[in-house]
């Protein structure tokens, strides 16, 4: 089980982010660095070290679909399952601890998908560096949102690469030399149309996606003011875009809380027992 994220100038947040993926059983991670000047070797080379992160090292501006475009021909053989996913997300377990477990009682299926949970500022102005971004954003949407990002399993194929691929990857499976195109499904076995389907918003969903899509404000700020590795016109930039994000948070989110504890000792390179 693996993970391909491309990063940019996240170099703060990389650690908590591995570690806590390794917690719920990923793997590997394929990590695309896209043009970062600040110090991401530093965070990264013990996990290379270790062989658990590949490093590639990807200059094409807005360079997103490109990348996981790369892994897909050159990695793609390494892993069963694969998702494309973000710095700012987090696999987030209702029931399960493992990934591994959810993903085997779903394992004939060609691609699933995770749906969103959108976090904002927590109305916090300013980001506390010396804290996770797990713990400190928990103020969210009261309702999973209609899009998320996927699990692929590497039995099948990618039917397409666009600005669809890791929101509503399409799967190509061949029948009697003919080749049906498939959306996603969901975790309740529904395919998706269009990004909505039956059985969203369940109470007794088992997966979302935590997408700290803003943090706090100081940390949006410097969204607003640089390039994206997908958009060449950065939407961040405009702050209606920011308001209609936020002004949807109006619930509280705790779930990923079970995992925190085991994350904290993780971080400070302390056994858990």
């Amino acid at each position: 089980m693996s993970i391909c994220a491309i990063f940019k100038n996240e170099n703060i947040f990389l650690r908590e982010w591995i570690e806590y993926h390794r917690l719920l059983g990923i793997d590997h991670f394929y990590m695309y660095n896209n043009n970062s000047n600040d110090d991401y070797l530093t965070v990264l080379q013990p996990y290379i070290e270790e062989g658990v992160v590949t490093l590639i090292n990807w200059e094409m501006e807005q360079g997103q679909i490109g990348a996981y475009q790369d892994w897909y021909n050159k990695y793609r053989s390494e892993t069963r399952w694969v998702t494309f996913i973000d710095i700012d997300e987090f696999i987030c377990l209702r029931n399960d601890r493992s990934i591994g477990d959810w993903l085997k009682r779903r394992e004939n299926y060609p691609c699933i998908l995770m749906y969103w949970k959108m976090f904002g500022t927590s109305a916090k102005e300013f980001h506390d560096y010396e804290r996770l971004v797990t713990e400190q954003y928990v103020v969210s949407w009261n309702r999973l949102g209609p899009l998320g990002k996927t699990f692929f399993n590497c039995r099948y194929d990618i039917a397409a690469w666009d600005e669809t691929s890791h929101h509503f990857t399409l799967t190509k499976l061949k029948v009697f030399g003919i080749d049906f195109i498939l959306p996603p499904m969901n975790e309740y076995g529904f395919f998706i149309r269009k990004g909505i389907s039956r059985g969203l918003n369940k109470k007794n969903n088992t997966i979302q996606l935590n997408h700290y899509w803003s943090k706090a404000w100081n940390e949006y700020a410097k969204k607003m003011n640089r390039s994206d590795v997908f958009y060449k016109d950065n939407p961040k930039r405009r702050i209606n875009y920011f308001l209609n994000f936020e002004n949807n948070n109006i619930a509280t989110d705790y779930t990923i809380y079970r995992f925190l504890i085991q994350l904290k000792h993780k971080m400070k390179d302390i056994d858990f027992q």
